[in-house]
């Protein structure tokens, strides 16, 4: 039996990660990765009957080489409007537990889940490596497991989550950063050792308060978002939560509408006039939510903001300095 699980982070394509299994959810439809594994399978000839999984459920599918490891592991979840904190941590945990009816396998890949579809980035990574941590040391999963691969297509994603999991894993009992700085090794404890504060790490109620961010989905204002925005926000004690999809289809229109109305408040970057951006500003109005407004440039602006406050910023310091200051003020910091 396995001792220990090294949890590692990646930079590349899930759907071609060499490992004994992939693990990819089935959120009541196929999104994401999980969508081009079925595709490549599909495109590849295998035959694969469509995934129709209840929550809970499980389907092996062996690849055939139409993905970098033999055998594809999808776990049914809950419909992505209600896949929240929690639900992705329950969702590491049913994975180990499937995968103990495979008991030589030794290596998993696997991608996160919740940053592209609106949730804290910070948040959805914890709850995630939490729920592996949490099942690995309680004697959850293969005997064999040694090493669960996380993988991640952007680069500087993932060099933020990097810097997330050692805040969130740092000091946790039975857990220590390999030397090369890539991931972790977790012990496994005994049944006699008291749960350790992991176990609580990545538990967020989807009712935590929360801003959410309307903005375009474009790598000009990637920075905008992760310096001048996320900062200020987590320093107010909110969850900072937006959507990264370039394509709005009706999950995540249904997503979008779930967030803004229990958002505590809405900032929305109005800069390059990007429509869905203008749309969800209208939604947030309409449902009466509290909104700051954003722009590098009054030229960029649709509409005359002469009777609403819209913070106008040349830089991202001076966005964070703006920003901090007008969200102490609404939330009467």
């Amino acid at each position: 039996m396995s001792s220990v699980l090294d949890v590692v982070l990646e930079v590349g394509d899930v759907t071609a990660t060499a490992a004994d299994v992939v693990l990819f959810k089935y959120a009541q439809q196929l999104y994401g990765a999980s969508g081009q594994a079925m595709a490549r399978l599909g495109a590849e000839g295998q035959g694969v009957a469509p995934l129709e999984l209840r929550p809970g459920e499980v389907r092996f599918v062996e690849t055939q080489g139409a993905l970098g490891a033999p055998l594809a592991l999808f776990v049914g979840t809950v419909r992505l409007g209600d896949f929240g904190y929690h639900e992705i941590r329950q969702f590491s945990l049913r994975a180990l537990q499937a995968l103990e009816s495979r008991p030589g396998v030794k290596h998993v890949a696997g991608t996160l889940h919740g940053p592209n579809y609106g949730l804290d980035e910070d948040e959805a990574a914890l709850a995630f490596v939490g729920g592996l941590v949490d099942a690995f040391q309680r004697g959850i999963g293969p005997r064999s497991l040694e090493r669960f691969t996380v993988v991640e297509v952007n680069a500087r994603r993932a060099a933020r989550l990097r810097k997330a999991l050692e805040q969130g894993l740092g000091g946790t009992p039975g857990v220590k950063a390999l030397p090369d700085g890539g991931g972790f090794r977790v012990q496994r404890m005994n049944a006699f050792v008291q749960a350790p504060p992991l176990a609580t790490a990545g538990i967020v109620s989807m009712d935590k308060p929360h801003a959410f961010v309307a903005m375009p989905f474009s790598p000009e204002l990637e920075d905008t978002f992760h310096y001048g925005i996320l900062g200020p926000v987590k320093a107010a004690g909110l969850l900072c939560e937006r959507v990264d999809q370039a394509v709005f289809d009706g999950p995540i229109i249904q997503r979008i509408k779930e967030r803004i109305d229990s958002a505590k408040v809405v900032i929305a970057d109005l800069s390059m006039a990007n429509p869905n951006v203008y749309l969800e500003v209208g939604y947030a109005w309409g449902r009466g939510r509290p909104t700051l407004l954003l722009v590098r440039d009054v030229r960029e602006l649709r509409f005359d903001v002469a009777s609403y406050r819209c913070i106008v910023y040349r830089s991202i310091r001076e966005l964070e300095t703006s920003l901090t200051r007008e969200l102490a003020r609404l939330l009467g910091a």
